[in-house]
């Protein structure tokens, strides 16, 4: 297999941030601790990824200062994820390739009668689809604005999981 080009020092914008967002593993951790997943265990059951792969790519989010560490517990000492600043800035990424998902990735009724999640604003309670903007309201939609409800296919599948 070909070693991957590290492009961490490119001028373009698109390979820097593939640099980053490119790794499956990174975009699934991020999902989850959008969805305020934060410890340890339960990203790693939610993803299905390996703890040792988790704990590389927890590390790259912090190093990255995408997110922060912060210990809840002494004995043993454990540990929880939070976004940054600059992590919530990722939500328009993951939200538009969600919004993508929703329209190509799956097969007619695959999900169930409706979305794989569905999203609803928390300040008026609309259903957004995969708008960007509230149909309700107007309002622009940001991180910390939405409330998910996955349909039963995807909650069957989590607990399957034990996500």
């Amino acid at each position: 297999m070909p070693k991957r080009a590290d492009l961490s020092d490119t001028f373009c914008p698109v390979g820097r941030s593939a640099e980053l967002l490119g790794d499956r593993a990174v975009l699934l951790i991020l999902r989850d601790l959008f969805f305020g997943k934060r410890r340890f265990e339960a990203i790693a059951a939610n993803t299905g990824l390996g703890p040792q792969l988790v704990s590389a790519r927890l590390k790259l989010l912090v190093a990255e200062g995408v997110a922060e560490r912060h210990a809840y517990q002494d004995r043993p000492p454990r540990y929880e994820y939070r976004l940054t600043a600059k992590g919530k800035d990722l939500f328009d990424v993951l939200y538009a390739m969600r919004n993508w998902a929703e329209r190509w990735a799956y097969e007619e009724g695959e999900t169930g009668s409706g979305p794989a999640v569905r999203y609803f604003h928390r300040a008026c309670g609309a259903d957004v689809g995969t708008s960007t903007v509230c149909p309700g309201c107007g309002e622009p939609l940001r991180y910390g604005d939405l409330k998910g409800e996955p349909s039963a296919a995807l909650r069957a599948e989590q607990a399957a999981r034990g996500g």
